[in-house]
């Protein structure tokens, strides 16, 4: 087991073994883009596990995360040419397209099934993995790799204005179906989201 002698060893520790990481999927990634199909393979035991989690706390159906997760991987051979190493981190690249596929899904389960009422859980919120959290930040442009200051910061927000963020950029509604929640004006939505994005912002960069 690895011992720390400090927090900012931990913190370096985390960091080396986030850019080894990503160096590796990077590589894999390199290798797909040569019709490596073993590297394909290879890429998807590196992968799937926390893919499919990020599927599931959108979809919050395990049949559901799982089609999205091979879909996603249909997507990511087919699109392999795409990526690209000076642009994006390998794993962020990978899960940005999980979750626009796990978003798709969402809207079409809600079609298929004709609901209208919006769940919502900001407790489940807690329960999201750094990487997640993470990529959550860089979607709004922001500038942190700490989990506890995007919590932190979101809890300061009003809670109309935190709950409008998470179940938009997290969850995937629209801005009418957070409309319909609320039973607020769409317009009012968009304030809230507008301006909880600022504070936001404002909070992470103090």
């Amino acid at each position: 087991m690895t011992m720390y002698t400090s927090s900012q060893d931990f913190v370096e520790n985390k960091t080396t073994e986030s850019k080894v990481n990503n160096d590796r999927l990077a590589h894999l990634l390199g290798q797909c883009q040569l019709g490596d199909k073993r590297a394909f393979a290879l890429l998807y035991q590196q992968v799937s596990s926390r893919l499919n989690g990020i599927a599931y706390r959108i979809t919050r159906n395990v049949d559901s995360a799982n089609e999205v997760l091979q879909e996603a991987f249909i997507q990511i051979w087919q699109n392999r040419d795409e990526y690209q190493s000076h642009k994006s981190e390998a794993f962020t690249w990978l899960a940005a397209i999980v979750r626009y596929r796990a978003y798709d899904r969402l809207r079409y389960n809600k079609r298929r099934q004709q609901q209208n009422q919006v769940e919502f859980n900001e407790d489940e919120f807690m329960a999201l993995q750094l990487d997640e959290i993470n990529l959550f930040g860089k979607e709004l442009g922001l500038d942190t790799n700490t989990e506890q200051a995007l919590v932190d910061c979101l809890s300061k927000l009003e809670q109309k204005q935190s709950q409008s963020i998470l179940m938009a950029y997290i969850y995937g509604y629209s801005r009418e179906e957070i409309a319909s929640h609320f039973k607020s004006p769409v317009n009012t939505i968009k304030s809230w989201v507008r301006r909880g994005l600022g504070r936001l912002q404002l909070c992470l960069s103090n």
